[in-house]
């Protein structure tokens, strides 16, 4: 319940914005320190398996729930290709990325959210438009 309370809440926030940004790996680094304190781990030991066994997301995996997240509550935003183009074929559950040149764009928030989407498996790509069964498969996976 600390670690929720504390640590949990202030990383979460504004996550979206800042999930991709250098001081990231900072905050990863601290709350790995953070989770081998709550179990009193050596700095030797992995922490694939405490976070596995708390049930505690990582920072990567907390960004890409994140962006899923505000993704599956404002589908209006994005384009599926199915609206670009009416040829069915096995992208047709995809979203539709608008070509860009600038890396500033596509290190943003928005391009992040189609292109994680774009890899998710297609029966997890199905559930976007039911939100509560699509978040708690993503957080299964």
């Amino acid at each position: 319940m600390i670690y929720f309370t504390y640590f949990h809440t202030v990383m979460e926030y504004g996550i979206i914005f800042w999930g991709v940004s250098v001081q990231s790996k900072r905050i990863f680094q601290q709350q790995k320190r953070i989770i081998r304190i709550m179990t009193g781990s050596t700095s030797r030991i992995s922490c694939r398996t405490l976070f596995w066994k708390l049930e505690i997301l990582t920072l990567t995996s907390q960004y890409i729930l994140s962006l899923m997240r505000f993704l599956s509550s404002n589908l209006e935003l994005f384009t599926f290709n199915t609206s670009v183009h009416n040829i069915n074929t096995k992208l047709k559950l995809k979203l539709h990325k608008p070509t860009v040149r600038l890396t500033m764009y596509q290190r943003s928030a928005y391009y992040n959210r189609i292109n994680i989407y774009n890899k998710l498996p297609d029966d997890l790509a199905e559930l976007v438009l039911n939100k509560k069964h699509f978040l708690i498969q993503l957080k299964n996976i």
